[in-house]
């Protein structure tokens, strides 16, 4: 079983690469998690897969079920941590599609031509042990171009906050081609850890796309950030914008790798039109700022 719950943790780790006009929610079939449909003796989301499927069907966990503790409508899906008698403990998954897809794209996957700029959602998330759990969820939209998986935009986020009631989550997505999807990938999990606790649940409700990702847009939010120095001989470099959701907005830097080495929370928003980032204690390198706006990613490049 830790070798189930790491293969998702690389695949939301590989996910999250973690001012367009208000624009109608796009949805995609049961969205909503509204219908259920019985499969194996079981009864699981339509347009749906679960943990059973991801593990193959050979024993049911009881992982994922349908709840009426609802954010809308009548039902919802309730992802559980449970532990299997003479196997081990099992987080609840949550795969959209009806058919396993183990590739870089990640699991399952559903037609989905938009170019939408943000994923909406509601959650609950309970247990004595939920924070270090890591429950965790990814989005990947895609286009198949000659014949493979191009990746068109990501995001994943880590629950950090439990939730009694259910609290939502806008989640800017990053694109990094200018291609219309064809297919969206999202798995949800009620933990990532290597070793999950007995008891953590987490309830998802009410998933839908929000915006319109425009290239024009993009690029001008990148155009109006300057770091400086750049290069930095120290790793110290100051952040400066016109625009202040640029300077008040969390930001994670990648290596050339495309590995997460720092990640900050928004700051409060400052009077003056910059913002400080240290890298000092990283070794000699060129790296990628992202930072997560209301109106999209900025990404920049810097050299240490």
């Amino acid at each position: 079983m830790k070798t189930t719950i790491h293969l998702l943790r690389l695949l939301v780790a590989g996910a999250g690469l973690l001012g367009a006009a208000p624009a109608p929610a796009q949805t995609f079939p049961n969205s909503n998690l509204e219908t259920w449909v019985t499969r194996n003796g079981r009864e699981v989301p339509s347009n749906w897969l679960t943990t059973d499927d991801f593990i193959g069907g050979i024993f049911p966990t009881g992982t994922v079920t349908k709840t009426t503790v609802a954010h809308g409508g009548s039902f919802a899906a309730q992802l559980q941590t449970q532990a299997v008698a003479g196997v081990a403990q099992f987080p609840g998954i949550l795969i959209l599609g009806t058919t396993l897809n183990r590739s870089f794209t990640g699991l399952g996957g559903v037609p989905f031509t938009g170019r939408p700029r943000s994923l909406q959602f509601y959650y609950e998330l309970s247990g004595t042990q939920a924070l270090a759990d890591s429950a965790a969820m990814y989005v990947l939209l895609t286009r198949r171009v000659n014949g493979a998986a191009t990746l068109v935009a990501g995001a994943s986020y880590v629950f950090s906050v439990p939730a009694a009631s259910y609290a939502p989550v806008t989640l800017p997505l990053q694109y990094t081609s200018g291609l219309a999807p064809d297919s969206v990938s999202m798995v949800f999990i009620s933990g990532n850890s290597r070793t999950v606790t007995t008891g953590t649940t987490l309830r998802i409700d009410d998933i839908s796309f929000t915006g319109t990702a425009t290239a024009t847009r993009d690029a001008a939010l990148s155009a109006a950030l300057t770091a400086f120095p750049n290069p930095s001989p120290d790793g110290r470099y100051q952040l400066s914008s016109a625009e202040p959701d640029l300077l008040a907005a969390p930001l994670a830097v990648l290596d050339a790798t495309g590995r997460v080495v720092l990640r900050e929370a928004a700051p409060p928003r400052a009077a003056a039109p910059t913002r400080s980032l240290d890298l000092s204690a990283l070794p000699a390198g060129l790296y990628t700022i992202q930072i997560f706006t209301p109106s999209g990613t900025v990404t920049q490049k810097l050299a240490r």
